[in-house]
Parts: C-alpha cells; sequence; structure tokens
C-alpha cells in the first residue's frame, strides 16, 4: 500500500534517514531501509525462531515517519510533527491506519508490527517508547543498531585526510576511532 501511494514512494525515495548523524542525505532513507532489510533477512535464515513475514515487514516499515518526521532537502531539519511526535509513533500510526484498510488483517499481526516499530531503537534513552519484547523486535533493533553505527563509521573515514590516523572521539560510536593502514 505504501508503495502504490505514489507520491508517499517519491519521498520516501529522495529522504535522508537522519538531519546528521547517518545515511543523512538525498536517497539515504532507502539506502538504510533496504540494508536493515537484508540484515534483517540474513537473520532470518540465521535463527530460524525469527517470524521472518513480521521482521522483514518491520524492517521495510520501520523508519516510514521520517518522511513526515525531516523535511525534505534541502532544508532536511525536524518538522513539528518530528519534533512533538518523532518518527518511530508516526511510523506505528501509518502502520495502523494501513492496516486498517486490509480487510482481515490480524490484530495480533499488527500489535506484533507496530512493537517491533515502537522498539526499534532498542532502549528508552535512545527514543524508543517501548524496549523489544517480541525476539523479531530485538533483532530489527540489532539490524537499525548495526547499519546505523556502520554508515556513520564509512562517513566519518570519507571526510578525513588519508593517513590520518586517530579521528578524535565520535559520540554515536562512544569512542576514539581510527582508520585500519
Amino acid at each position: 500500500m505504501f508503495v502504490e501511494d505514489e507520491d508517499f514512494a517519491k519521498k520516501f525515495k529522495f529522504h535522508s534517514a537522519a538531519k546528521s548523524v547517518h545515511h543523512g542525505f538525498v536517497g539515504g532513507l532507502l539506502e538504510h531501509t533496504l540494508s536493515v532489510t537484508k540484515l534483517c533477512d540474513y537473520y532470518s535464515k540465521a535463527y530460524p525462531i525469527l517470524k521472518r513475514d513480521l521482521l522483514l515487514t518491520a524492517a521495510m516499515c520501520h523508519d516510514i515517519g521520517k518522511v513526515y518526521e525531516l523535511s525534505p532537502y534541502p532544508e532536511n531539519d525536524y518538522t513539528d510533527e518530528g519534533n512533538l511526535l518523532g518518527h518511530i509513533v508516526m511510523g506505528s500510526n501509518m502502520v495502523g491506519k494501513r492496516a486498517a484498510k486490509i480487510e482481515g488483517f490480524s490484530k495480533n499481526d499488527l500489535l506484533q508490527l507496530q512493537h517491533c516499530i515502537l522498539a526499534h531503537h532498542g532502549k528508552m534513552e535512545f527514543g524508543s517508547p517501548k524496549t523489544p519484547a517480541l525476539i523479531e523486535a530485538m533483532a530489527l533493533s540489532y539490524a537499525d543498531d548495526t547499519d546505523a553505527k556502520m554508515e556513520t563509521f564509512k562517513e566519518i573515514l570519507e571526510n578525513s585526510l588519508p593517513g590520518a590516523g586517530w579521528l578524535g572521539y565520535q559520540k554515536f560510536l562512544e569512542g576514539n576511532v581510527r582508520a585500519t593502514v
């Protein structure tokens, strides 16, 4: 349903995933979502206990609220809705509204999907309204965190001078980082 909404699909394809921390560029949201989905696909094969359909759906939908949390480029700043509600709550609400239009959509499936979205930052201090209570929510949280941190590290390396060595303390990575020599 989100793909068939041409206006939403266009915004999603060209949106950033963040203001500055990771994937803060045109198309970053799509790139991040694809990477998280690929990691979750791997997890679902490595850990068969995971409900693959739930996990992959959650991976594809986990950041859909970012389309309304951040304004489009070149501004790329937080909107009023973004500041007041945040992408996690908005994304959960968006999924709920879409699911209501699907005849026979299971209330249990919707609750589990919304939980994964609401818990995808892993900890309340990282902005999640809920902590992961389902194994799929935990897997999504780890995939999201892995991709965000790997992209952040990559961007730091790309913006450093060749042979720079130690690059200083990086708050998001919680440590002093260095380029591989």
